[in-house]
């Protein structure tokens, strides 16, 4: 399958009393973070709209997707925790398998962004859809713990201390409570602080900051602009517009709480080196935690409706724009400066 490039220009005008011009190089093709990063520092001032536009190209220039088929084989070596053993989403971890036991492992490949919300083949994407098979929110999980989650959304189910069920997942008027640890009817139990409910989903506390950068990393690299590819959102709700070429999934703000109290590990970082070896790019998020809260805005934004992810794609009816995409932010009048546009130019 062919590799994304793109060189992208994001020229800002902030127009009024004088315009100012920033311009972003193009991303090269490497998998070290000094030089992949090289340019951040030009960014620090740059508007949110052309650092998300930068980041955007550092997540998606070089990328060259695997098959369906090889990404079941490396994730075995991608998730490794230790030579007998492979790193589980839900379920801790399980034995190496796949050189002997092949589709008869106990783990199986866990889609974090679902399929049926612009991933995979339900969503009306091919088997080998550059979204299906990316490794940064591939990952193995026990398979029985997988078909329970399903495509229920991320939520912070229970309390503070991932103890007890918050007040919002208990007595519901049907009687239900959350179950914490998950569990499913062949008694297979998930880690400590997972949990469930409805349409919701807690993973174990020591995953959470990791899930969170990787849904973080989806909205960030798929805008629909690549074939067989949906632009994907992150919001409070999940919802479908297949139409207009987007899905939207959550829970934003939760997301966004996950990774601002779990500090990127050790073993994630690794994992993003074995990634990115294997399929060209990186998740920046990883790399840069801190600036999640420029590109995505805060909880209380979140919470607030006010933080909608951004898109490369203009207008209600998500018609292509690829000649000149405008980004969508909020316009604001400050000292009589008002903030124009964002125009991206991409190049294949």
């Amino acid at each position: 399958m062919a590799s994304w490039r793109r060189n992208t220009r994001v020229t800002t005008f902030l127009c009024g009393v004088w315009c100012l011009v920033v311009t972003a190089r193009p991303v090269e093709a490497t998998c070290d973070v000094d030089a992949l990063f090289a340019n951040a520092d030009a960014m620090t001032n740059a508007t949110v709209d052309a650092l998300r536009a930068w980041l955007h190209g550092v997540a998606s220039a070089h990328h060259s997707p695997v098959t369906y088929a090889a990404a079941y084989d490396l994730l075995e070596s991608v998730d490794s925790r230790d030579a007998q053993t492979v790193r589980l989403a839900y379920g801790g971890s399980a034995p190496k398998c796949r050189a002997f036991e092949g589709d008869a492992c106990v783990w199986n490949r866990e889609h974090l962004w679902p399929q049926s919300y612009g991933v995979g083949e339900s969503s009306g994407l091919p088997y080998d859809a550059p979204p299906r098979v990316d490794m940064h929110a591939l990952v193995p999980s026990h398979a029985a713990l997988n078909s329970a989650r399903g495509n229920r959304v991320f939520s912070q189910i229970l309390d503070a201390d991932d103890a007890l069920c918050a007040e919002w997942s208990t007595a519901w008027s049907d009687g239900r409570t959350c179950e914490t640890p998950v569990a499913t009817s062949s008694g297979v139990f998930g880690d400590a602080g997972s949990a469930s409910i409805g349409g919701f989903w807690q993973p174990p506390s020591n995953m959470k900051g990791f899930v969170a950068r990787a849904m973080l990393y989806m909205a960030l690299r798929y805008d629909g602009d690549d074939d067989d590819t949906y632009d994907l959102r992150l919001a409070q709700e999940a919802y479908r517009d297949p139409d207009a070429r987007y899905y939207a999934f959550g829970r934003l703000s939760d997301l966004l709480r996950w990774h601002a109290s779990s500090a990127v590990a050790d073993w994630e970082r690794a994992r993003n080196d074995a990634v990115c070896a294997a399929q060209g790019n990186r998740n920046p998020f990883v790399d840069r935690p801190e600036l999640v809260t420029r590109v995505f805005g805060t909880v209380a934004e979140a919470e607030a409706g006010n933080a909608e992810t951004w898109t490369t794609r203009t207008g209600a009816s998500g018609a292509d724009t690829s000649a000149a995409r405008a980004f969508p932010r909020r316009l604001g009048v400050a000292g009589g400066l008002l903030v124009a546009e964002v125009l991206v130019a991409a190049f294949y």
